[in-house]
């Protein structure tokens, strides 16, 4: 086989989604020419896909210095660029990559999508739509253009192009196709409808929230979700059946994704379904986490200061523990550790933590975390699915954010049409968690006193 033949090869099987065998391929290659560019190229894209972000760097800079003229390269420098948290440099290459080629869609996308986490909201708009000029079908851009919709309150033409979701590479393989049809909004009759969840654990907790309305149009109402879930979910209004992920689904006649529920019912940000609690928790749980509270400070606290941080952008979303020290030093105040898997034991390794209560070794599932919220007088989180979870509790919820922030929060809101119990305190620069967190220590200081 020719080195033309075996990369020819090798880009069939990474476009065909068989990266096993594309990357041998592609290392063989480099082994007997290692100035071929295009399989450096394409390496380097592999590694990416991968989540080896370093390493893609170092190979699509070695191709670039064979290809310095190639738009593809820079497109997709770009976009290794903004994951790795290099803003400036990412804009530079996306930039570099459309005056290369003016016509190159993806370049005007990952471009958008850049200029989208560092909270340039207006340009990125600008981009997503020169994507959408020149190829109207692309189904990353439509997703990203309606997340810029979304946060801008622009319900009526966000819900519908959020739709477009299942066609990117993110969430194509896991669309479900079901025989039976999607609801849309039709009447019931008594038809049984099963929810189905999609993305993160907080995504589910946010959307459930419809279950009871579709109930009181007759339908009935069958969940399937998260296992860790189960228990929480079958607590809502209107609920008729609830079952884990990969368990027997229940016979049914149509289906919704929850992420589609506000397309289906037209959701605006004035007819957002705001009622609170929808959840409610096992008393018998809730007397042991009061037991185990104990009478203790006249405030108690919940926090979490991480989330999940696999790359940048979640990380974008997560605090180290030690930046939380000035808050956790408020007297008068019972803390109590909310955080959940590898960062909650980030509290026996932190000097000056060690007046937190750490709950986790008691807590089996959401039903377990939902009981002890509801015995707490505040939760301070970031972006989680906790925060989620105490808002849809109706527990008052302090929620800080990163300067491009999720489109569900708005963009300057201090409160949330989603959760009435929530409050908002934003980054004013990316990363810049240290004045947040002093707002909130002030806040909180004064609600203690208040208290004693």
């Amino acid at each position: 086989m020719t080195i033309q033949q075996a990369f020819a090869e090798a880009v069939q099987h990474h476009q065909s989604g068989r990266l096993a065998k594309a990357e041998p391929l592609y290392r063989q290659i480099l082994t007997a020419q290692p100035d071929h560019a295009e399989a450096l190229h394409m390496l380097g894209l592999l590694a990416h896909q991968g989540g080896h972000h370093e390493a893609a760097h170092s190979l699509m800079s070695q191709a670039i210095a064979f290809l310095p003229e190639d738009a593809g390269c820079f497109a997709n420098l770009c976009d290794v660029l903004r994951v790795l948290g290099r803003f400036d440099e990412s804009v530079a290459a996306g930039r570099r990559a459309i005056a290369l080629r003016p016509d190159f869609a993806n370049a005007h996308n990952n471009l958008g999508n850049v200029l989208k986490d560092m909270g340039r909201t207006g340009e990125a708009i600008a981009a997503y739509r020169a994507t959408l000029a020149l190829a109207p079908d692309d189904p990353e851009a439509k997703w990203n253009h309606s997340l810029l919709l979304l946060v801008h309150g622009d319900y009526a033409r966000g819900w519908p192009l959020y739709e477009a979701r299942w066609d990117t590479d993110r969430l194509r393989a896991s669309r479900r196709k079901f025989s039976q049809p999607m609801w849309d909004g039709s009447p019931l009759n008594g038809q049984r409808v099963l929810l189905h969840s999609e993305q993160g654990f907080g995504d589910t907790i946010q959307f459930i929230r419809y279950a009871p309305l579709i109930a009181k149009m007759g339908g009935t109402v069958l969940v399937e979700c998260q296992p860790s879930l189960t228990r929480l979910l079958a607590t809502v209004e209107g609920v008729s059946k609830v079952v884990g992920d990969g368990e027997p689904l229940p016979p049914f006649d149509l289906h919704v994704p929850m992420l589609s529920l506000p397309f289906v019912f037209k959701t605006e940000p004035e007819t957002i379904p705001s009622k609170v609690p929808y959840l409610a928790i096992d008393p018998a749980r809730g007397q042991f986490w009061r037991d185990w509270l104990g009478d203790g400070s006249p405030l108690k606290v919940g926090f979490v200061w991480a989330g999940r941080t696999g790359n940048f952008q979640q990380a974008m979303r997560a605090i180290r523990l030690e930046q939380l020290l000035p808050l956790l030093r408020v007297p008068g105040v019972d803390f109590i550790s909310l955080q959940m898997g590898d960062q909650a034991r980030q509290l026996a390794g932190t000097p000056g933590t060690s007046q937190v209560r750490d709950p986790s070794g008691r807590i089996g599932d959401f039903a377990d975390t939902a009981a002890l919220i509801a015995q707490l007088d505040i939760v301070i989180s970031i972006d989680t699915a906790v925060a989620h979870l105490t808002g849809a509790l109706g527990v008052p919820l302090w929620v800080m954010l990163p300067f491009a922030c999720d489109w569900r929060w708005f963009l300057e809101r201090e409160d949330s049409p989603w959760y009435p119990t929530a409050r908002l305190f934003r980054q004013q620069r990316i990363l810049e968690w240290d004045p947040v967190i002093a707002k909130v220590r002030g806040e909180l200081q004064a609600l203690a006193e208040s208290r004693r």
